[in-house]
């Protein structure tokens, strides 16, 4: 059995008859235990130099010596010192059995095979990136082997130690001379060179049990010594006599390198075959070992920053909920600016109630949509209070907001209530219109999004001015873009249930006329509200024929509330080529079949679905008695196309980067590789032109590499 990880560096040495090389080496990675070098006139920069290169105190040293009288000698006198260090970490020694003086090839072959077992061991223990090798000590046929381990399984660095004319006192040292400073006459011969780091061979990770054994610990084994020990009775020096058993590490080596062409194409077509959704390209060009790690880390909050600099597609987010409250500030000041004198003070009367109460009644909510400027009053409540104080009457009536949809008075309401302040209310000035499109912008870029896909309902901005909504909107993303590249908006248009046929109709209208003449603004069609309230399926139908007609991409509010029928009668009836939420399309495997086989994307907002339907997060207490969230049946069991998507970020406060944190809680585990793959999915499944599509994701890919490259999650 493996031993378990250390927690700290192994140092890896080489030993023939001169002992001293071992304490020189130990000496530059723990200088608070062992000041050799303190009286060397470059002992600074010998440091500072292993500190570039990320070098830690050893948890342990290693060695690989023959087992010949000098080098029994040289143990005796390394065992000797070792012993008289307080604070030195074990020492272990290992002796190639049936070896002297390297002298025949035999003899060569078997200090060759330990020392590559060893440094096998010492990556699997520590981790390549904290083992480093000494190439100081032992003949040169020991350092060549030692920089062969490196090139196979990758170490932190390499350390010389260069001599310029050893005085006769160095030569063969007392052991007690090595335990403490050498005076400057003699410490300035040494000259340490640090060379490295070298990364690990993908030929050592590669698996395919038709040609080689795998190279493990496991199946190259190498006796530790005794157990490690704690406490008074720990040993400082462990020695061990080896006596090399087949298979032949080194054998196994030069047979991966023959087979290597077909020993690649075998792994990467069995990692592929583990898939279920397809990656980034660009990540199966990574060493294997950090693949393998990408598919190993589970994603957690350490990982938030990280996310939100990756680039990342949202494609349900509701205009009227993404500006935050001091984004939605932001535009009632720009509308507030244009209101004349008469209009602000009218503005303020209508909500002088509002201004002047420390909570805002149930019915606050009623009353500012029944004013006949509803758009100047809501700049009033938002110039009238700090960001605070907005928060607080906003959110504090519907806390703690969880299944809201059942468990508020207000039901579904009680979700959207905190959004009151935003969207419609304050969409009717041009003014208005440009700024909320420059906040919105602004936020999206902010969270990382390289493309999203905002969703609204123009007919009921600019007092019904919805072709002119568009242009004005348009033009003022365009202009925000220009200003700061980075994203890519494109707007879907919303279908309200809620409003009845008639309205439906002029909203498909007017997504298949915008979608013909905005140049490829307009993406396609969202048919949204409460799926119990409305119109028939029939009636639907006859609805969206024109959007059919027209070959206009949609999109479906579906499942988050009624059973997994609803999902069948968008797909099967009104044709939907993504499904909002879906959360129920459990309950009809028959039906999710068919939605693999069809690739037809779930959109799901994790925060949102917490907050209006109720699912279990391990975060929050209060969610105990939720139902689990569907998230891993619709990847692992399904194998479901499914995008993580935000909803309304400011009504719900959460970004992008927090829906997939969110997703990972909720989920019991999300890797980090598959959360990757989530981020395809979203490029995958936008509804730009599929140039559009492309190049986004070629960009996407490169950035994913390049973020994974900047900082290995």
């Amino acid at each position: 059995m493996q031993p378990p990880a250390l927690n700290g560096p192994i140092l890896v040495c080489t030993l023939g008859v001169s002992w001293a090389v071992v304490p020189e080496a130990y000496a530059l990675l723990a200088p608070d235990i062992l000041r050799l070098y303190e009286h060397h006139p470059a002992a600074d920069s010998f440091y500072r130099a292993a500190r570039k290169l990320g070098l830690e105190p050893p948890a342990e040293v290693w060695v690989v010596t023959t087992g010949g009288p000098a080098a029994r000698s040289s143990v005796a006198a390394l065992s000797q010192c070792w012993r008289s260090l307080p604070g030195a970490p074990p020492l272990r020694v290992w002796m190639a059995a049936g070896t002297d003086n390297l002298a025949s090839a035999e003899e060569c072959e078997r200090v060759r095979e330990l020392t590559l077992r060893l440094c096998l061991h010492a990556t699997a223990r520590a981790g390549p990136e904290r083992v480093v090798l000494c190439l100081a000590g032992g003949r040169k046929t020991m350092s060549a082997d030692l920089q062969l381990a490196g090139s196979l399984f990758g170490c932190a660095a390499f350390l010389h130690v260069i001599d310029a004319g050893l005085p006769e006192e160095l030569k063969k040292p007392r052991p007690e001379m090595l335990s403490c400073p050498l005076p400057a006459e003699l410490v300035k011969s040494l000259f340490p060179v640090f060379l490295g780091p070298s990364d690990r061979s993908d030929l050592v990770d590669a698996r395919d049990p038709s040609l080689t054994p795998a190279i493990t610990p496991e199946h190259f084994p190498i006796p530790l010594g005794p157990a490690d020990q704690d406490g008074a009775d720990a040993q400082p020096v462990v020695l061990v006599e080896w006596t090399p058993s087949p298979p032949a590490l080194v054998r196994a080596w030069e047979e991966r390198e023959r087979q290597k062409a077909t020993l690649f194409a075998g792994h990467i077509k069995s990692l592929l075959e583990r898939e279920q959704h397809a990656n980034w390209f660009g990540l199966y060009r990574l060493p294997l070992r950090r693949i393998e790690r990408l598919r190993t880390t589970r994603l957690g909050a350490q990982h938030r920053e990280w996310l939100r600099h990756l680039p990342k597609a949202d494609l349900h987010c509701h205009l009227g909920g993404v500006l935050d409250v001091r984004a939605q500030r932001e535009v009632g000041r720009a509308l507030w600016d244009e209101l004349t004198r008469v209009e602000r003070e009218r503005a303020r009367e209508a909500v002088s109630s509002l201004l002047g109460a420390g909570r805002w009644p149930p019915q606050w909510s009623e009353h500012l949509r029944s004013l006949p400027n509803r758009a100047a009053a809501t700049a009033a409540l938002l110039v009238g209070f700090s960001e605070e104080a907005l928060t607080e009457r906003l959110f504090a009536p519907t806390e703690p907001r969880i299944a809201l949809r059942d468990r508020h008075t207000l039901g579904f309401r009680a979700y959207e209530l905190p959004g009151e302040l935003s969207g419609s209310a304050l969409l009717q000035r041009e003014t208005a219109v440009r700024e909320y499109a420059r906040q919105a912008y602004r936020s999206l870029r902010h969270a990382g999004i390289r493309y999203c896909e905002l969703r609204g309902s123009p007919t009921k901005y600019l007092n019904g001015q919805a072709m002119r909504f568009l242009t004005v909107f348009r033009s003022a993303i365009s202009e925000s873009h220009r200003g700061e590249p980075g994203c890519d908006v494109r707007f879907i248009i919303v279908a309200d249930r809620r409003r009845g046929v008639e309205q439906i109709k002029k909203a498909v209208d007017c997504a298949v006329r915008a979608h013909r003449d905005l140049e490829g603004f307009v993406v396609g069609l969202d048919l949204a509200g409460e799926e119990g309230e409305g119109s028939a399926v029939d009636e639907l139908e006859q609805a969206l024929r024109p959007a059919f007609e027209a070959c206009l991409p949609i999109t479906i509010h579906a499942g988050e509330g009624q059973p997994a029928e609803s999902i069948w009668a968008s797909v099967y009836r009104l044709h939907a080529e993504r499904v909002g939420h879906g959360l129920t399309l459990h309950q009809r495997p028959d039906l999710a079949a068919r939605l693999r086989d069809r690739d037809i994307a779930v959109e799901l907002c994790p925060t949102s679905n917490v907050e209006v339907v109720g699912f279990r997060d391990p975060d929050e207490a209060q969610t105990e008695v939720c139902a689990e969230y569907p998230l891993r049946t619709y990847l692992r069991d399904l194998c479901l196309s499914a995008v993580i998507c935000t909803d309304n970020p400011g009504i719900s406060r959460t970004t992008l980067a927090d829906e997939f944190l969110r997703a990972a809680r909720m989920s019991g585990v999300l890797t980090v590789w598959e959360a990757l793959a989530l981020l395809r999915t979203g490029f995958e499944h936008a509804f730009a032109p599929a140039s559009v599509r492309a190049e986004l994701m070629r960009e996407a890919d490169a950035a994913v590499i390049e973020a994974i490259d900047r900082y290995d999650p």
